[in-house]
């Protein structure tokens, strides 16, 4: 617990300490009886890069920065335009506290840029389909709040891909002005639609 709660001094912060590896907050440690048990949450390989599984449109600046969109190609997670494995975002996922059967939207998110989006990260993800009944996702009020675990801790896991795989440190190589609080994730309710929506 405390290799992962370890924080370094950033002078441009004004000497603030910043976390190395996490959100600021507590997180599981990703020990590997827990990360195998992640990994039972989906059909890749441990060892399989995270690639783009079909022709995305990326921005300039994520262009620029390393992405290229391509299917098969591998996803860039920025700043720091470092690439990872599904056993890695697996690791990721334990330290945000989710259960395997929410391995499938983390590996998702890391597929689209790993919560770095063109660097600058942060923002929120709308859950598409039945998985989010599935896994228990809140659908109602405070869709954005605290206390539903699947909601939360996936968009936690997009936050940690950030730090983790983006190498995001802010003042250095994020130059976002406040930042955001947690990243959000969010069912989208279809079945609540008006008939022929």
């Amino acid at each position: 617990q405390e290799f992962y709660q370890q924080e370094e001094i950033i002078p441009t912060l004004q000497n603030a300490p910043f976390a190395r590896y996490t959100d600021g907050l507590p997180i599981t440690v990703p020990t590997e009886e827990r990360v195998a048990r992640m990994l039972k949450g989906t059909s890749h390989k441990p060892d399989e890069l995270i690639v783009f599984h079909e022709d995305h449109q990326v921005g300039d600046r994520s262009f620029q920065m390393g992405n290229t969109g391509k299917k098969d190609e591998p996803v860039c997670f920025l700043p720091m335009k470092r690439t990872a494995t599904v056993e890695k975002v697996a690791t990721i996922a334990v330290m945000a506290g989710c259960e395997p059967e929410f391995l499938p939207l983390v590996l998702a998110i890391a597929e689209s840029g790993g919560g770095c989006g063109d660097g600058r990260g942060g923002g929120g993800y709308c859950v598409s389909g039945p998985i989010g009944r599935e896994i228990g996702m809140n659908f109602d009020v405070n869709i954005l709040g605290p206390g539903n675990p699947a909601n939360r801790s996936i968009a936690r896991a997009a936050e940690l891909m950030w730090r983790n795989f983006g190498g995001e440190i802010p003042s250095v190589n994020n130059c976002g002005v406040l930042g955001n609080g947690l990243a959000n994730c969010f069912p989208e309710n279809a079945e609540a639609l008006p008939p022929g929506w």
